[in-house]
């Protein structure tokens, strides 16, 4: 059985881009979840993100995160949003603290471990299965010798293990060091809210010798996780679900990302798994947000070359340039009247586009473009005062939504 391709959303948008790549979307509402920072679903909402993602073809299961430490004041509230999660029909929570689990357990809500718990030997999955957790996320410290001899020690219990995304410095990411400095709990890691204060430059001194071991370096900065290279390895671990990181990015890398992955998992199914497709995935991946690549735990412990100690953030080579927006769209024809206000680059057919409006978030490739009553194949020149029609072959946009390219920096 082919593993279940588990990826994030914080939006609406983010969510409608991934139909026909996620097997599996996690989200969360306003509260209770480990990215309180996120745009995050409204409450509200919860029932039509569920109903959306059942009513794909085929269906996509959601997943709501609940994955934060909770306290005695949230427990009648947490009780509230498990028991509108289970009338919405959601295929499954995620989460780490005991309460909720409990509460899960007495309604009969399917749960999953979160990483946050740090499952990272038999006897804890043991313990969790023995509880009735039908999957665990296991922590992202661990081998893939490691992670076979759990699977291998389970009868029942899924595993589910991070293949792409970010990657924090602490275990699992249950660290104290945004709540320390900030002094407050209201910014801590374990509820939601990391300053992320390992992706700064520090100075550190060794006490003893006064020795200057690290000047204005990011050294707890650690790459990003990229696994695509070795899908076929993962899989005959038979690890049951691969996740994506990300619910902080925009649309554009999810959907990115989740391409890439989905292509790599069906092609090795098909035995079309190759180096010359790794290469491609890899140059796809480089082209959102990352801070460089490794393979974090599963073949050996990271070093220092799997850290960024130089630059903070985004990484990546390319940008995305404003290039128009749209004037008008015709919803039966399919074709948007463009106005193109900052063409560095020439525009050339099968181009991919990113419009953004306040209700839109597609990306397409450019497979017809008419200028002044003329099929063109490329369009140069810096600026035009006349609109350019372009066939975009979507289901919507909106007048005055705004039109990118990505171009290097």
């Amino acid at each position: 059985m082919k593993a279940e391709l588990v990826v994030p959303a914080q939006d609406w948008n983010s969510l409608r881009i991934i139909e026909g790549l996620a097997d599996a979307v996690y989200f969360g509402v306003q509260s209770y979840n480990m990215r309180a920072s996120a745009k995050n679903f409204m409450r509200e909402d919860l029932k039509d993100v569920i109903d959306y993602c059942h009513s794909r073809n085929p269906p996509i299961k959601a997943y709501l995160t609940t994955n934060i430490l909770i306290y005695d004041s949230e427990l009648q509230d947490l009780e509230s949003l498990l028991n509108q999660a289970k009338r919405g029909g959601i295929d499954a929570i995620i989460t780490h603290d005991l309460a909720t689990i409990r509460f899960a357990r007495k309604m009969n809500l399917p749960f999953h471990i979160s990483t946050q718990a740090n499952i990272s030997n038999t006897e804890s999955a043991k313990f969790f299965e023995e509880l009735g957790t039908r999957r665990i996320i296991l922590a992202r410290e661990l081998s893939l010798k490691q992670i076979k001899l759990i699977k291998h020690h389970l009868k029942t219990t899924q595993i589910e293990c991070f293949v792409h995304g970010s990657m924090c410095t602490s275990i699992s990411g249950r660290c104290y060091l945004s709540a320390t400095l900030c002094d407050s709990e209201e910014y801590s890691a374990n509820r939601g809210n990391c300053v992320q204060p390992c992706r700064r430059e520090w100075r550190v001194i060794d006490d003893e010798s006064n020795e200057l071991l690290y000047d204005g370096q990011m050294f707890l900065n650690t790459k990003d996780l990229c696994m695509i290279e070795h899908i076929p390895e993962l899989i005959e671990a038979n690890i049951d679900a691969f996740k994506i990181e990300g619910r902080m990015k925009d649309p554009l890398y999810i959907k990115t990302v989740s391409e890439c992955y989905r292509r790599a998992i069906d092609s090795y199914f098909e035995g079309t798994f190759t180096k010359q497709k790794i290469t491609d995935w890899i140059e796809r991946l480089s082209k959102v947000y990352n801070r460089g690549f490794h393979t974090g735990f599963y073949f050996h412990r990271p070093t220092l070359e799997d850290i960024e100690l130089e630059k903070r953030g985004n990484i990546s080579p390319y940008k995305k340039h404003y290039i128009g927006k749209v004037l008008t769209f015709d919803p039966i024809s399919k074709t948007a009247n463009v106005l193109l206000e900052s063409l560095e680059v020439p525009l050339k057919l099968g181009d991919e586009i990113i419009i953004i409006g306040d209700n839109t978030y597609q990306i397409e490739k450019i497979n017809k473009m008419i200028f002044k009553g003329e099929k063109i194949k490329s369009i140069a020149r810096k600026r035009y005062s006349d609109p350019v029609k372009i066939n975009l072959r979507i289901d919507n946009c909106e007048e005055n939504d705004k039109i990118y390219i990505l171009e290097k920096k």
